[in-house]
């Protein structure tokens, strides 16, 4: 492997696992296919991990964490690159592999590994993993679309009963619609239990709205959270792995020329669209912090406006998801409400 290659992602590491860090393993990814250098892609999610989590709490959740990395690094040394997507999730990259039969013994070399998976003290406790892959460049020749195509591959698997890895098949499996992520669909009612929880934790949110803007950095990875008033961003929390730190206010009076009168959010996926409905302004306000998806939920009781609740997202682009976006509109109308029966305003909080 090119030795300019390897330094693109030399020392960008993931503080809990030593693997590299989710940013890393894309940056490497985008310069082989810049250099049109095959490699094959895997995402890998470990299964019913939160059950562990539930049960053992966070700091069991870290050490399984850990010892998947472990694994994954064991798999694949010498050969392949694994990186931290984020949570329970890795992505894997193995240059010089496209052909489906060595794809095929590529991927199962971590499954024998997992056949022996162990935690010190917790004995009860057993992990297996599912793993979708996509190849470049014959499913696709960008990193989105090799992402999306290993993203349905891994949808699949967990569909057939997960433990069990999937390599990504046109004919198979192109008309895939991905509904919900492991574990957001089937928990939506304890996810939308957390988010009144955080909320009613104090009658003061100033208190609790900074607990609940880190719930949604962390659950949904997203970069940049933000509670905006009528003239400024009041709350703002930053997502530990975002590598743009620095956000600020954006114009509500822009947001409000696109916000859905039905749905009362605006959302884009890729911010540049905006060009196509003259809104040049507001996608100029986005680029300047390096935004590059955005959702932004009205923060309103009747016809009281407060503000906006802002999600942003950077370096790539993200598909919002409507069980997202539930979330996030659960989470507006909550402190909305709040706001109205407590007679306050968001700014009485700053």
């Amino acid at each position: 492997m090119d030795a300019n290659l390897l330094s693109l992602i030399q020392n960008r590491l993931d503080p809990l696992t030593g693997v590299y860090e989710r940013f890393a393993i894309e940056d490497f990814a985008r310069t082989l296919i810049s250099k049109k250098h095959p490699f094959i892609f895997m995402l890998v999610d470990g299964d019913n991990f939160k059950n562990i989590n539930d049960g053992y709490g966070h700091s069991v959740g870290d050490k399984v964490i850990v010892l998947i990395a472990q694994k994954l690094k064991a798999s694949y040394k010498d050969i392949g690159f694994v990186g931290r997507f984020g949570g329970d999730e890795f992505v894997i990259i193995v240059p010089d592999v496209e052909e489906y039969n060595d794809t095929w013994q590529t991927c199962h070399k971590a499954f024998g590994e997992f056949e022996t998976f162990s935690v010190p003290d917790y004995p009860a406790i057993f992990m297996t993993i599912t793993m979708g892959v996509a190849r470049y460049a014959k499913d696709g020749n960008c990193y989105e679309t090799i992402f999306e195509k290993a993203d349905k591959a891994l949808y699949r698997g967990k569909q057939k009963g997960r433990s069990c890895f999937i390599i990504y098949l046109d004919e198979k499996h192109k008309d895939i619609k991905i509904h919900s992520s492991d574990g957001l669909g089937a928990n939506s009612m304890q996810l939308h239990n957390t988010i009144f929880s955080l909320l009613a934790k104090s009658d003061n949110l100033k208190k609790t709205l900074p607990y609940l803007l880190q719930f949604f950095t962390t659950t949904l990875m997203i970069d940049h959270m933000a509670v905006q008033g009528k003239f400024s961003m009041l709350f703002s929390e930053v997502y530990a792995l975002s590598r743009t730190k620095e956000f600020s206010y954006i114009d509500n009076a822009l947001i409000t020329l696109n916000v859905n009168k039905a749905t009362s959010i605006f959302y884009m996926n890729d911010i540049r669209q905006l060009t196509a409905v003259h809104q040049e302004t507001l996608m100029e306000q986005c680029e300047s912090q390096g935004v590059y998806s955005i959702f932004c939920a009205e923060i309103s009781y009747g016809d009281t406006f407060y503000g906006y609740l802002r999600a942003d997202t950077t370096v790539t682009l993200r598909i919002w998801q409507h069980e997202d976006m539930d979330l996030l509109v659960t989470a507006a109308k909550t402190i909305a409400l709040l706001l109205h029966f407590q007679g306050k305003t968001l700014e009485d909080y700053a």
